[in-house]
């Protein structure tokens, strides 16, 4: 994967907005009845996350007209929601699901067919009725949101797309993230684009913010994320060798119950191709070669087995967010034939940055991932890692380097990000009135914060902080 430019990285946050031309499929005209859902057709155009999609070029041979052509293949008659105003603008683009029947979506994950279609004020980015199926997924996150009635989404397209030019390439499937527990949205932002920033980690998966309808309703703002899985676009490694030694992806799971290895005590579900016992048995045999390097504390034997700038860059972005699910689950790393294992790419930090009561009640203070908490989400790799005084020195060494400006650009980027989605984000809290209510795990000091714009400072304060913090420890 190609990574970014730090300076345009930065910059294509910072740049303006320049407002394109509208869709040119045409908009249902609206209802004499008035939407509730819809914006005031007199106010300002709605904000949202200027997030990684303008920060990736896209892959050399994508003709991006026959793209977005061949997201046009779908219904033709889309059966859109009326409204008064725009339901979308240029920044905050909207999807529209209608599932078949008009049934609705369980939550056990039962896949449902559905029709997608897209709207933004990019021509390019405009379809109707693309055919894809539905479900809900989670574990943590899902159960959460489930008391609330916000449910996270898995969609599978019939046909490759890349919605809103977001990702590298086009692909199925894609995730909507709904962070009930998370109210800022943007904690998955900052560690994403953390992880793009540093050139350790070979990828990041792409998101933005967007305005979901379902049925003919307003549901609220949703990430729209990659699908973090085995794609020519994603984690491009070769999973379709017969030979025992395969490309793999997995995840440190603590919720594996279906295809996983166990190595250290610890479960790994592989989420690529397995073919025959034997690849699962050579999944199963690296892991605890790696494993055993790990704990023996011999960094050459180690650096043999696993890219380490993936591994000191991935602590980097983990213990700079504080994240309690290190060691408990969305853990990813993966190998193609003939490599090294890598770290990446980073994962779930709705419960990072401050965000869970369990960690010190959410303090910007003490180290977590490079300590032994005796904690369930202990990462145990890291925790024995952290002990070798080379494995600190390297860490403080790459500290010392992303501390002077990546860190202070990534929090620049998060305070520009929470202005500019602010309108977007309290038009989703006029919908889901959880403001001031402990919805997951957030400590009192989060929780009973009553506005979008107190939880985004305190978001920023903690970054701020723990920079600062960062800098002390690990000098």
């Amino acid at each position: 994967m190609k990574k970014t430019i730090l300076l345009f990285c930065i910059l294509s946050l910072l740049l303006p907005i320049v407002c394109m031309t509208s869709c040119s499929n045409p908009t249902p005209e609206p209802s004499n009845k008035e939407d509730p859902t819809a914006p005031d057709k007199d106010s300002d155009p709605d904000g949202s996350l200027p997030a990684q999609e303008g920060e990736k070029e896209e892959p050399s041979g994508n003709n991006n007209s026959n793209n977005n052509a061949e997201q046009n293949e779908g219904k033709s008659d889309s059966g859109l929601p009326p409204y008064n105003g725009p339901a979308y603008t240029e920044k905050t683009p909207s999807i529209y699901i209608e599932t078949e029947n008009g049934v609705g979506i369980p939550a056990n994950k039962t896949d449902v067919n559905c029709f997608i279609s897209l709207r933004s004020n990019e021509r390019t980015q405009c379809a109707d009725g693309l055919p894809a199926t539905i479900r809900t997924r989670g574990n943590g996150s899902l159960s959460a949101a489930s008391s609330i009635g916000k449910l996270p989404y898995k969609i599978k397209f019939r046909n490759e797309v890349n919605p809103f030019l977001l990702g590298d390439g086009k692909a199925n499937d894609w995730v909507l993230l709904d962070h009930v527990g998370e109210h800022t949205m943007l904690r998955n932002y900052a560690a994403r684009l953390l992880g793009d920033m540093l050139d350790g980690i070979p990828y990041s998966t792409n998101s933005r913010l967007v305005n979901v309808y379902l049925n003919g309703s307003y549901v609220g703002v949703y990430e729209l994320a990659e699908q973090v899985e085995v794609d020519k676009y994603r984690i491009n490694v070769n999973d379709g060798c017969s030979t025992p030694e395969n490309g793999f992806l997995v995840e440190l799971d603590s919720y594996a119950d279906e295809l996983y290895v166990t190595v250290g005590g610890q479960r790994y579900t592989v989420k690529s191709k397995v073919y025959s016992d034997a690849q699962l048995d050579f999944i199963r045999d690296y892991l605890q070669q790696v494993d055993d390097a790990v704990y023996s504390g011999d960094p050459v034997r180690l650096a043999e087995l696993v890219d380490m700038d993936s591994v000191v860059d991935m602590y980097i972005v983990q213990e700079y967010a504080k994240n309690i699910d290190v060691g408990w689950s969305s853990f990813y790393m993966y190998r193609d034939v003939g490599g090294k294992l890598t770290f990446a790419p980073p994962w779930d930090f709705d419960l990072s940055f401050g965000n869970d009561a369990r960690l010190d009640n959410g303090s910007y203070e003490r180290l977590y991932v490079g300590s032994s908490r005796g904690m369930m989400q202990d990462h145990l790799w890291y925790n024995a890692l952290y002990k070798q005084p080379w494995f600190r020195l390297l860490v403080a060494d790459r500290w010392r380097e992303v501390s002077k400006t990546i860190i202070p650009n990534l929090i620049k980027a998060v305070r520009f990000a929470a202005a500019e989605i602010a309108a977007d984000m309290n038009k989703n809290y006029e919908k889901w009135k959880i403001l001031g209510r402990k919805c997951h795990q957030e400590p009192a000091s989060v929780y009973r914060l009553t506005s979008y714009k107190a939880h985004t400072d305190y978001l920023i304060k903690w970054m701020e902080n723990r920079k600062l913090w960062l800098d002390r420890e690990l000098s």
